[in-house]
């Protein structure tokens, strides 16, 4: 009988960036004990967002997290918040500030929810030494828009939102996942909308001692001048020419489709089904070290340790514990990365 092996993006990206990596976070299933700031705060908009699309109230989602930063210690929270020398705002108040500006810019969206956290797991045409591989995921979102058409949304987190020609052309996620709609549920998908959401919420601006807007350089948006602009009883009109740029559109939210393409989506399968293979056929996990190995990588002192002899039995029980054997990845932003990037 066929034994059955599953392989998700995130796995096959692990293992294309580092086999060390893999070998620590899918085979030994190590998971770091200090939250990752990016990813954190990224899961919370993400949570958020998908209670505002299953249930219509983006509080819902909000408050799970609200429920969970409150149960880290004072230090935790100071640490999340930090970066840099600078302290930044609580993540609640940063995640209220994010999902109010979204809602009012989309505000009129004409998508229709399709599915939302749809799980999926797909036959490949990969088999090896009698182990049949199965790729999984979840997508975060599908929608109809206007005109009828099928996309699939991929929500992101990031500090610094780029250009739409930057590497989303070449993200294979970009084709693998409409390809595993189409198997899984029979969905025709057009294509991919990156959602993009900037971490960084909207700057308030401030008012001088002598009770002038002060003049420092911020990026804000709509909702939040005209907020300020109440509060302070100031005249709309002193604004106008940011409010009319402001309403048109945020430097906050961005979104970028990209239809499907089919001889993209074969080439990228086969460089997929490639490292799975490499995955159930290779032994040894070599490290690829990189000057990103400290920055980007949450193994990086285990794995340094290691690569010298030393005995690692308390770091581990210290910096990591163990995952649950079933692990399902998203359509989203690595688990340990930056926010996409930062």
């Amino acid at each position: 009988m066929t034994e059955l092996a599953t392989v998700s993006w995130s796995e096959l990206k692990t293992f294309q960036r580092c086999p060390k990596q893999h070998e620590y976070k899918y085979t030994q299933r190590l998971v770091p004990k200090e939250k990752s700031r990016p990813l954190f705060l990224g899961n919370w908009v993400h949570k958020a967002l998908e209670t505002h699309h299953t249930q219509g109230n983006w509080k819902i989602g909000h408050a799970e997290y609200v429920n969970q930063w409150n149960k880290l210690f004072e230090e935790e929270r100071l640490a999340l918040r930090t970066r840099g020398k600078r302290v930044g705002l609580p993540f609640p108040d940063i995640v209220s500030r994010i999902m109010r500006s979204y809602l009012w810019y989309y505000r009129d969206d004409p998508w229709e929810t399709v599915a939302v956290e749809q799980e999926f797991e797909v036959k490949t045409p990969l088999e090896v030494n009698g182990v049949r591989i199965y790729f999984k995921g979840i997508i975060d979102l599908v929608i109809r828009d206007e005109e009828g058409r099928l996309w699939i949304i991929d929500h992101k987190t990031a500090s610094n939102i780029p250009m739409p020609t930057a590497f989303h052309a070449m993200d294979p996620q970009l084709m693998i996942y409409p390809w595993a709609a189409k198997l899984a549920f029979g969905w025709d998908v057009a294509g991919i909308i990156y959602n993009y959401v900037k971490s960084k919420p909207p700057t308030v601006p401030q008012l001088t001692k002598t009770g002038l807007v002060s003049r420092r350089k911020i990026i804000t948006d709509y909702p939040t001048l005209m907020r300020f602009i109440k509060e302070n009883d100031l005249d709309p009109e002193d604004f106008a020419v940011a409010r009319k740029q402001l309403r048109r559109k945020s430097p906050f939210l961005k979104r970028y489709r990209y239809p499907r393409e089919k001889h993209v989506t074969v080439e990228i399968l086969k460089d997929a089904l490639a490292t799975a293979r490499a995955i159930q056929t290779t032994r040894r996990r070599t490290r690829t070290i990189t000057r990103d190995c400290q920055r980007m990588c949450p193994f990086h002192d285990l794995c340094r340790a290691e690569l010298n002899g030393f005995d690692t039995t308390m770091m581990r029980r210290q910096q990591f514990t163990l995952k649950e054997n079933k692990v399902v990845d998203r359509f989203g932003p690595d688990d340990y990365g930056e926010e996409e990037s930062d």
